[in-house]
């Protein structure tokens, strides 16, 4: 599948989403390349969030539109998994910090379609708390030093219960203070 081809299916589940009244999020190793973040690895997957939970009724009505599409559709606990081909996409519910202060900090790449700040991506991403998300968040402190907001960002990371996690990944890179 061509790159061309690729974006298109990915363009497919994001108008599927927003066609459903969703405000849709680009998060994860995407989320940082688009924010200039070199993150040393490559990514084949997609990562979004979705700005709320939904029922039965909608959860239905969003697995029969992706299906007649041609996704396969398998849904957890955190959200669901759509994929195609070579197309994967993780869609995550909304996240607990998803708020006012949250989206008026986003870009809106297109109408609906939103890139969170570089500051809440570290919040997320220490949320996840898995290996590759901690070292993204040291790739994102080292590479944007001098053009975060640092305030904020350990104002959410209180807020999330996670300032600890956060003053230790300072404290070892030592860059702040």
């Amino acid at each position: 599948m061509s790159t061309i081809d690729h974006l298109a299916r990915i363009r497919v589940v994001i108008d599927t989403l927003r066609s459903l009244g969703f405000k849709v999020f680009v998060i994860g190793a995407r989320s940082l390349v688009m924010h200039g973040v070199d993150i040393g690895r490559e990514t084949k997957d997609w990562d979004l969030f979705i700005d709320r939970h939904f029922d039965v009724e909608l959860r239905d009505k969003i697995t029969r539109l992706l299906r007649d599409r041609g996704f396969k559709v398998q849904w957890r606990k955190w959200g669901f998994y759509v994929n195609s081909d070579d197309v994967h996409v993780d869609i995550n519910y909304a996240p607990l910090t998803l708020d006012d202060m949250f989206i008026s900090r986003c870009s809106e790449v297109e109408p609906g379609l939103y890139l969170p700040s570089p500051e809440d991506l570290i919040v997320l991403k220490l949320m996840s708390g898995e290996r590759k998300d901690i070292d993204d968040v040291k790739k994102i402190l080292l590479q944007l030093r001098g053009k975060l907001d640092m305030d904020y960002i350990r104002l959410r990371a209180r807020q999330a219960g996670l300032e600890r996690e956060l003053e230790r990944i300072l404290r070892r890179l030592k860059t702040y203070g």
